[in-house]
């Protein structure tokens, strides 16, 4: 049964009772606006593929070749050079060929070089290039290296000082100079060439000091102007005293009663080349200086060479060396005890307190069989002149000061006041003086400083002499004859122990 009171229900009709409307949601379309940083946030394969950019760029970059310097030679000859074949200065590459063509005209090769960068001050002005190739020659083969191998440029330079160029003309063949070019020119002129030519030598005594630059006619064509180099080494050897002739060809003498047909020659080379050789015959002669000019003789004359010998080549007074002798006793066969002894040189120096000798400090220690206490050192071959090593002596470095003995009736010869010591500042010429056996027979050498050591020790190059003979030997400065030094003679080398202030006695 229904309930009469019960309230109608309402009948689901949809379109009196619809369904809530649900929103959707409407995309906003636009432009991205991320950030550069947002994709790297969002994977970290840009960042390899930077990294990858970068490491291309660098590879690339440091494979690219070196831009250096372009200049452009023009040689009458190619003589086979190629390209990339090297330039060199001194023994070192400086640049490369980059090419190799006839020029337009066809009387000449042009070669584009590329000169590295450290190499610019090359490019000057005056700068003479030539191609090395092998050449035989009487006075020896040259570009030997160049035989089986590629060729190269060798070159000269200018004054680095002088205007930049980059177009030169390259030589035939190397210059006379091309071994050396620091040297003193000066000009001979005499009646006729003989058999001088470019390249020929330039002799004292047999020995090459320079070379022949060139021969022509002098400008009023009524003689033959010969133009030399002589070497920085030797420059002082020439003066204003000295006499030049032409030495080619061969000096024939026959004498019946002295053993017949005689010959003298220079060498094979002036045989072939000619040459030029000279003596200077006489004291007191100014030096030489670019530009002097002198006769060029044919042939000597008589008494060149006997006044030549008595020409002093050097005008610095010799003195300070002393012959001495270090002695010790030494332990032999059986406990036998003899007597050993070594000689040099010491250099005598002269001080308010006394008369004193600077030796080489190596000349101190005792020999491995010595007898301590029995070394002594003195004047050679005067036994009663010697005296005990012991605390008197002064040692400084590699040099030691030692009291000399005095004795009455004796006196110093040639002693260097401390006046004339001085400290020297860079390599300078200078000569080793020696005692030959005595103190009033010194004799001198000059020395070859290398400049690459300019240190405490100036290494001497090509020295040859006898250790017993040199060895404390003292160094004058040839600028003003003092004392700048002791020569010290090893077994590997010999060098300049120069003085400071604190060897220097006071």
């Amino acid at each position: 049964m229904s309930d009469p009171d019960a309230k109608p229900q309402p009948i689901d009709d949809p379109a009196s009772n619809p369904p809530p409307v649900t929103e959707i949601p409407i995309a906003a379309v636009g432009p991205s606006r991320s950030s550069l940083a947002d994709l790297v946030r969002g994977s970290y394969m840009w960042l390899v593929a930077i990294l990858c950019l970068v490491v291309a760029i660098g590879v690339t970059w440091w494979s690219m070749p070196e831009q250096g310097i372009k200049i452009r030679i023009h040689f009458p000859d190619g003589h086979g050079l190629a390209v990339e074949d090297a330039v060199r200065f001194r023994g070192i590459d400086v640049g490369w060929v980059e090419k190799v063509e006839l020029n337009r005209a066809l009387s000449g090769v042009d070669v584009l070089v590329n000169l590295s960068t450290f190499a610019e001050p090359l490019a000057r002005e005056g700068t003479r290039f030539w191609i090395v190739r092998p050449q035989l020659g009487f006075g020896g083969i040259s570009g030997l290296e160049t035989a089986v191998g590629n060729k190269y440029i060798g070159l000269i330079p200018g004054d680095t000082e002088g205007e930049w160029q980059s177009s030169f003309d390259g030589l035939a063949t190397a210059p006379p100079d091309a071994l050396e070019n620091q040297g003193i020119e000066i000009l001979l002129r005499g009646d006729r060439r003989s058999s001088i030519t470019a390249g020929s030598p330039v002799t004292y005594r047999g020995v090459d000091i320079g070379r022949v630059l060139s021969v022509e006619l002098s400008p009023d064509g009524l003689k033959v102007d010969v133009r030399i180099r002589i070497l920085d080494r030797f420059s002082k050897l020439v003066t204003s005293e000295s006499k030049f002739w032409a030495s080619g060809g061969i000096a024939a003498e026959f004498s019946p009663l002295g053993g017949g047909l005689t010959f003298e020659m220079e060498s094979i080379e002036t045989l072939v080349q000619g040459g030029v050789s000279v003596l200077t015959v006489a004291n007191g002669g100014r030096p030489i200086k670019p530009g002097d000019d002198f006769i060029l003789f044919d042939s000597p004359e008589d008494g060149w060479y006997e006044q030549a010998g008595q020409v002093q080549a050097t005008d610095v007074q010799r003195r300070g060396a002393i012959p001495l002798e270090v002695a010790w006793d030494q332990k032999g066969f059986l406990g036998r005890v003899s007597r050993k002894s070594v000689g040099f040189i010491g250099t005598h120096i002269r001080t308010g307190t006394g008369e004193y000798a600077m030796i080489p400090s190596d000349l101190l220690e005792l020999p491995e069989k010595g007898i301590a206490g029995s070394l002594q050192i003195g004047l050679a071959n005067r036994a009663e002149m010697s005296t005990a090593v012991g605390p008197g002596v002064l040692r400084e470095s590699e040099i030691a000061q030692l009291p000399l003995p005095v004795a009455s009736g004796f006196s110093y010869p040639s002693p260097i006041n401390t006046n004339d010591m001085r400290v020297p500042q860079s390599p300078e010429s200078c000569l080793a003086i020696r005692a030959n056996g005595d103190f009033d027979d010194l004799r001198y050498l000059s020395l070859s400083i290398d400049a690459n050591d300019i240190g405490d020790n100036w290494v001497i190059s090509n020295f040859n002499g006898d250790r017993s003979v040199w060895h404390g030997a003292p160094v004058l400065a040839e600028a003003d004859g003092k004392l700048i030094g002791i020569l010290l003679v090893v077994e590997t080398e010999a060098r300049v122990s120069t003085l400071t202030q604190a060897n220097i006695p006071q």
